[in-house]
């Protein structure tokens, strides 16, 4: 039997390699009893008719199945925090509540208020360019 090829990355022909490991599940452990557990019908697998057993017997009301998730296996909420996924770029950043609003408010700030300029006469140093100076400075000669 030949080695399985798997795929890295992104694809391309320099990402096919053989793979010889042996995957096994890391986190996971499956306990509990096997055969019969005395609750009728149940699924033990993926699917298929041969992962259904004791058909006849009836299902009690109680379930006694439960999830177990390892602690491994979890991670602290990230629903009142800002968080980035993907590969970069602003359409993977996910904002909270409290960061959105903040960046609402830059943005509003930046772009929508308005500048009062003062009068650009001689003398005046408020918010004046170089083009309103070289007038002033051209054109007052002429004033005086």
């Amino acid at each position: 039997m030949t080695t399985p090829e798997v795929s890295h990355g992104r694809g391309g022909a320099g990402n096919i390699n053989p793979d010889d490991t042996k995957y096994v599940d890391g986190e996971i452990v499956r306990q509990g009893e096997e055969g019969s557990h005395g609750d009728g019908a149940f699924s033990t697998g993926r699917g298929g008719a041969a992962n259904i057993a004791d058909p006849n017997k009836p299902a009690s009301i109680v379930r006694a199945d439960r999830q177990v998730v390892p602690e491994e296996a979890t991670r602290p909420s990230t629903d009142n925090e800002s968080f980035h996924v993907g590969r970069g770029g602003a359409a993977n950043v996910h904002l909270s509540a409290e960061d959105q609003q903040k960046k609402q408010q830059e943005h509003h700030d930046k772009h929508h208020h308005k500048v009062l300029d003062g009068p650009t006469t001689p003398g005046s140093k408020h918010n004046q360019g170089l083009a309103d100076k070289l007038k002033h400075k051209i054109f007052g000669v002429f004033k005086k």
